[in-house]
């Protein structure tokens, strides 16, 4: 239940029961929305209503407010109405509204806070896409985690989402990853003893597994044999056993890919060469030479004729080389064919997740995809900065199995998958987080994953404790017609109009594409159900009561809503509620 969206739909039913005011609503009646007030103690909602129907009323919001607050009075869950400042109307509800809430929220479950604003429409998320020339590092983490976090709220409004994989397994990066491989199957019979690791190839350790295997099951086939007998296999091997060191690293982080699509399948299958024709025949493209790159010192430099796209006529600073003097295509080329065939695929609706560093791209490929697709593709594009990785405040160790960089296995061993999930998403994409691992290990209210979990854990004890006291647990069933709002704390309404808050909170939190938004609702309603918890001693506002099960029943209410709605909104994150503080001890390693 979503009681700002419940309130919203009786307004409009009720005024559109109203012959002079239904006339006015027209068009306009879509931009009537309820939402909290800016101060809540001015009323549970407020709505817009009478400042959306000036205009067509050719009245002042004041006046227009005055005229449908009679009509809006007579809606059943409503309890007073008031008009404030330029023409707002504050609203109180009736307790038999929270009461139902209450229910509804234990009732739909992980069904809590769904909306159909996608109507199903196919939406394609592609993330990471790392390189298979090694294992994923802290680098690729913080954009992996984003994408996977995006995908699950694009689901939660409605959005029939696919995830998706794109591996560049074609080019130069591809041949130097095999030649790395061949480096360590030399190794593997004793070659090259102490003599430095080629430069310009990949050094991490993580290719002797490989070798290894290649050495047990074709032994010494391919030594001293020329480069174009083996390429092509090493080349093959290298990247199938990156790409399964790829998915056991995500699935410890619980990502897991719908579709992994190969770059050497788009251009083996000419959906490059297609493109680009198709791009030529439509006008886009041309054959010229580019000016010299401004700013720059290079005696080298010579004007070349090359296939270009036009991209300045959709927005781009230059228009962009898709094949260059010798006709080999560009990474750009490649791209273009790339977005072109999701959208093929039926996906109007693209999201791509790129680290801050492919900045600079991002106008040319929604210009691409903008020109080729008949301006019907819509490409969104949303940049992660770095994470700085630190341990007590100084830089983490590098990991020797990967070279010069931190594994997300070297973070795993340190602090839970689950905590790591949410640290990645708890300031917003676009700023550089400073992430210590030491502080994600804090059993403190200023550890936020700590503090989200907790809650969770002391709501689920409250619940155990009152099936330990009267001998099973709490029937949802003797809620249905419970009074509990009415005679609830002050601290209780208005947590229980936090929880309220849910639904509207995921869509700000897709729609924003800002996870952070979810991140910091959880931890703002972890924190009321502490400061709950406190008041029992300071107050003398208890869950449970040994003698009185009926309002201990009552009690449990709130926790159970409180419980389901931390729980719901952690796993839309991915991330797995805990139990108990036992659980929330074993996953920092204590």
């Amino acid at each position: 239940m979503n009681v700002y969206k419940h309130i919203e739909k009786l307004i409009k039913n009720k005024l559109q029961s109203v012959s002079e005011i239904a006339d006015a609503l027209g068009e306009y009646g879509d931009a009537i929305v309820v939402e909290v007030p800016k101060n809540r103690a001015f009323g549970d909602f407020s709505t817009n209503a009478a400042m959306v129907l000036a205009r067509p009323m050719k009245s002042n919001p004041r006046a227009v407010a005055e005229k449908i607050i009679p009509a809006l009075a007579e809606i059943e869950d409503i309890e007073s109405l008031e008009v404030a400042g330029p023409g707002f109307i504050n609203i109180r509800v009736k307790a038999q509204l929270w009461d139902r809430l209450l229910d509804s929220v234990v009732s739909e479950n992980e069904a809590y806070g769904t909306s159909d604003i996608g109507q199903h429409q196919k939406f394609n998320v592609e993330f990471l896409s790392a390189n298979p020339t090694g294992p994923l590092h802290i680098g690729h983490a913080r954009g992996a985690i984003l994408g996977d976090v995006l995908s699950r709220l694009l689901q939660k409004i409605g959005y029939d989402v696919t995830k998706e994989y794109y591996i560049n397994d074609y080019g130069n990066q591809i041949n130097t990853l095999a030649h790395s491989l061949y480096r360590r199957y030399e190794e593997c019979f004793g070659r090259h003893q102490g003599e430095a690791f080629p430069e310009g190839c990949y050094p991490g350790e993580y290719l002797l597994p490989v070798a290894r295997k290649l050495a047990e099951k074709d032994g010494d086939k391919w030594l001293d044999k020329p480069e174009t007998d083996w390429l092509a296999y090493f080349k093959e091997t290298a990247v199938a056993d990156m790409m399964e060191l790829i998915k056991a690293s995500l699935a410890k982080i619980n990502i897991v890919f719908d579709v992994f699509t190969s770059e050497k399948y788009l251009v083996e299958n000419h959906k490059v060469k297609d493109t680009l024709d198709y791009m030529a025949a439509q006008g886009l493209t041309y054959v010229g030479v580019l000016p010299k790159p401004k700013g720059e010192e290079n005696d080298d430099w010579t004007p070349e004729k090359q296939l270009l796209f036009k991209s300045t006529e959709f927005g781009d600073d230059i228009d962009r080389v898709l094949a260059r003097a010798n006709g080999v295509t560009t990474y750009f080329a490649s791209d273009i064919a790339y977005h072109m065939y999701k959208f093929e695929r039926g996906f109007a609706k693209q999201l791509d997740v790129w680290g801050a560093d492919h900045g600079g791209y991002v106008k040319r490929i929604k210009s691409a995809l903008s020109a080729v697709s008949g301006g019907k593709a819509d490409l969104e594009i949303r940049l992660c900065q770095i994470v700085n990785l630190e341990k007590d405040g100084k830089p983490f160790r590098m990991s020797k199995r990967a070279g010069n960089f931190v594994m997300i296995e070297d973070v795993l061993d340190e602090i839970d998958a689950d905590a790591f999930r949410l640290f990645m998403i708890m300031k917003s994409a676009d700023s550089q987080m400073n992430f210590d691992l030491a502080k994600a290990k804090e059993q403190t209210k200023d550890n936020p994953v700590f503090y989200i979990q907790y809650a969770h854990a002391r709501a689920n004890s409250v619940l155990k404790k009152y099936a330990d006291t009267f001998g099973e647990p709490v029937n949802p069933q003797c809620w249905k017609d419970a009074k509990y709002y009415a005679d609830a704390a002050e601290i209780e309404k208005n947590l229980i109009k936090s929880i309220a808050d849910y639904p509207s909170t995921v869509e700000a939190a897709a729609l924003g594409r800002a996870p952070q938004i979810l991140t910091a609702y959880l931890e703002e309603l972890a924190r009321q159900f502490h400061s709950l918890w406190t008041a029992g001693g300071r107050e003398g506002i208890r869950f449970i009561y040994p003698e009185n099960r009926e309002l201990s029943t009552k009690r449990m209410y709130l926790v159970a809503a409180l419980k389901n709605t931390i729980a719901n909104g952690l796993q839309t994150l991915g991330v797995e509620p805990k139990e108990s503080m036992e659980n929330i001890k074993e996953a920092s390693g204590e």
